[in-house]
């Protein structure tokens, strides 16, 4: 799930009611999680000093626990006390004592330090340093000023290029939020926060650290399980995209099943300016398990194809540069319909799209220069048939919707968008977001940025296709295309880095996607 501030508070309350758990002990077991996983991910060995900056609140207090944790395991720590005032969260009051008490009674605490920011921050000019900032959790929803903003500007100048210069490491880890960053809100861009390496959130994921405004801030995310539970009533609407998820829907071929079972799908698409986008989408398509696809396109795509894709099935169209009329008669029945990569928005394809929308009356997918004809003819949305797949990249949803200015706006107008118009839209992106007119939003949790090369939409247009040819219904067609998009990419990596992966690599690593979802 990816819920609010408000949701971890009130999930909070019903764990220490209905485990039941004391606040303090589930503290202590949420900064033993984030210790375990800091000493799987990281070698604790390579740095000289960890320093937890602790603010006076519930986050200062898994931090004072994991500072007390480390120290029990011999790792020398400093523990900068940042809270100005007298007032402190009962649960930070008692770990604080809880390390004042066994530093008394244990030798093996005497390597944690306190030390008071205001008067003795230590540069650690010469240290290799892990920072720990348990400064602010995921409530904050107002800038950080004054005392607070030089607090998070003077760790993040650990991160200047002098101390690389020098070969010194610098690890910054935020438990919980980078100190600054509101999680279900854009963040001011003037507003300081913490630039985290790595950012351990607990229990489920937060909209924040999906968004690419604050790539920056975040650095790696790991989700970790505190066990924190949630009210059976409670309706999360917005989930992770994810191999648990896909694997409820996802249906293997049954022995006895034919060409016929596996659907007949049409992909209209490629000009004589842009062919290789038609062979990309049909290639996905017959990878993805089709059992028969018709290609409508132009000479220039009806040329090459058959040698490239002999099993593909070509209809020319009568213009030879651009499509620009479908003779239904000529076509077998169909089970799905998929149109846009590498159209070309000319009149003669304009006015194919709008007889294909009179025409069609089931769902079907419009992608890429489908769009762009679509964003030049709003009117014609509201003739849309209810749950047609729309597959548009950000700027291609912005000529749709109107222009946005930051992530969670666009989010917000995805949302408003799908359901207006009864469509499903899958935002492409780092986490393609599919929204559906229900208002519930699904975000994906593969793929990688090698995937964003010429030829990567045209790709998951095909997988799609595909899924709706099968008999998918269209939101989970969209859904489990988009996975195996992704998913597709990532196995390529196998074989190629990010830096050389090319659309026609995803194409060769479908099966593999598939297989992954057997195991």
């Amino acid at each position: 799930m990816i819920v609010s501030a408000q949701d971890v508070r009130e999930s909070e309350q019903f764990t220490i009611k209905s485990e039941p758990i004391s606040s303090v002990d589930l503290m202590e077991r949420a900064a033993q999680t984030v210790v375990a996983q800091l000493m799987s991910d990281l070698d604790m060995t390579a740095f000289d000093k960890i320093v937890v900056v602790c603010g006076s609140g519930n986050n200062g207090g898994d931090g004072l626990v994991a500072a007390r944790l480390l120290a029990e395991k011999g790792f020398p720590t400093d523990v900068i006390l940042t809270h100005q005032l007298p007032k402190v969260s009962d649960e930070f009051l008692y770990n604080l004592k809880k390390i004042e008490a066994t530093q008394k009674q244990r030798n093996n605490l005497q390597c944690i330090n306190f030390v008071d920011f205001k008067t003795n921050a230590s540069p650690y000019s010469e240290d290799n340093i892990l920072i720990i900032d348990a400064i602010f959790g995921i409530g904050l929803s107002r800038p950080v000023t004054d005392f607070y903003a030089d607090v998070i500007s003077f760790f993040n100048d650990f991160k200047n290029p002098q101390r690389l210069l020098h070969h010194l490491k610098t690890v910054i880890v935020a438990i919980d939020a980078p100190s600054g960053l509101f999680v279900d809100q854009r963040t001011p861009s003037a507003s300081p926060r913490i630039f985290a390496d790595i950012t351990y959130t607990f229990q489920w994921m937060k909209w924040a650290y999906l968004l690419p405004e604050n790539e920056n801030c975040v650095g790696h995310v790991s989700v970790l399980d505190i066990g924190l539970k949630l009210p059976s009533e409670k309706n999360i609407h917005n989930l992770l995209i994810d191999k648990e998820l896909v694997s409820i829907f996802y249906r293997p071929l049954r022995k006895f099943a034919h060409k016929g079972s596996h659907g007949h799908g049409l992909l209209v698409a490629g000009s004589r300016a842009m062919p290789g986008a038609a062979f990309l989408a049909a290639t996905a398509a017959m990878r993805g398990g089709i059992g028969k696809l018709t290609v409508h396109t132009v000479d220039a795509v009806a040329d090459i194809l058959p040698v490239a894709l002999p099993e593909a099935i070509i209809d020319r169209d009568v213009n030879p540069a651009n499509v620009s009329q479908i003779r239904w008669e000529r076509l077998a029945p169909m089970q799905a319909l998929a149109i846009g990569p590498g159209l070309g928005v000319t009149h003669q394809t304009a006015s194919l799209l709008k007889d294909i929308i009179s025409e069609v009356h089931s769902p079907f997918l419009l992608d890429a220069d489908a769009l762009n004809i679509l964003a030049e003819n709003k009117t014609w949305l509201a003739f849309l048939p209810a749950y047609t797949i729309l597959t548009p990249h950000f700027k291609e949803f912005e000529r749709l919707a109107g222009p946005v200015q930051n992530d969670f706006e666009r989010i917000e107008k995805l949302q408003v968008f799908s359901q207006k118009y009864n469509v499903i839209v899958v935002l492409k992106g780092a986490h393609s977001v599919v929204a559906l007119p229900n208002g519930k939003l699904y975000v994906n949790t593969t793929g990688n940025p090698g995937m964003a090369t010429a030829g990567s939409g045209d790709v998951l247009t095909g997988i799609i296709l595909a899924c709706l040819s099968k008999g998918y219904a269209p939101e989970i067609a969209a859904i489990l295309g988009v996975y195996l998009h992704g998913k597709a990419g990532d196995l390529a990596l196998e074989q190629e880095s990010q830096e050389s992966l090319i659309a026609g690599d995803i194409c060769k690593n479908i099966g593999k996607a598939f297989h992954s979802l057997l195991e």
